[in-house]
């Protein structure tokens, strides 16, 4: 199982409010960031997070207190934690200025394929193709949906389908 956490507070200084507010408005989402948590997360305590952050530099893994009026968690029940490999395979790789301006801002899906942003890490990591046209908000639409979509339990398939009838053979 892995946990999507998805970052609606606002920064702690002036300019990382200013960055969030400018994500927010170019994607016209309430998330500005997004991490991966191997495992389920919790409100009101430290938890392993992957991502990439532009305050921090790039890729990373680091502890993170989830502070509930901050950020919405998705589970991800079906997930493998394994997922987590490809993002810490990547750890130390630069954030991906130019991406988020080519593939969010402009829309034209261009990036850097050694440098990273949150929401790409992130879809990348859950083999989603095009991760770069991925924004914190498209992900979390595309988790939900796709969660909304899974049947329970799938009806069964028949055991032995009826053959089918071609040209001039008897209906049954």
């Amino acid at each position: 199982m892995i946990t999507l956490a998805f970052y609606k507070g606002r920064g702690d200084t002036l300019w990382q409010r200013i960055q969030d507010w400018g994500i927010r408005f170019a994607t016209r989402s309430p998330y500005s960031h997004v991490e991966l948590i191997p495992g389920r997360a919790e409100f009101d305590q430290r938890n392993t997070c992957l991502s990439s952050s532009g305050r921090d530099g790039g890729v990373r893994e680091t502890a993170i207190h989830l502070k509930r009026d901050h950020w919405d968690l998705v589970d991800m029940p079906d997930q493998p934690e394994e997922i987590a490999e490809f993002i810490r395979a990547r750890v130390g790789a630069r954030y991906d200025y130019i991406g988020i301006v080519f593939s969010q801002i402009l829309s034209l899906g261009r990036h850097d394929s050694a440098k990273w942003f949150c929401s790409e890490i992130c879809a990348a990591a859950l083999g989603m193709p095009n991760a770069q046209r991925m924004s914190p908000q498209a992900l979390y639409d595309v988790v939900i949906w796709s969660a909304m979509q899974m049947p329970p339990d799938p009806a069964p398939l028949p055991v032995d389908p009826p053959a089918p009838k071609g040209p001039g053979q008897p209906m049954a």
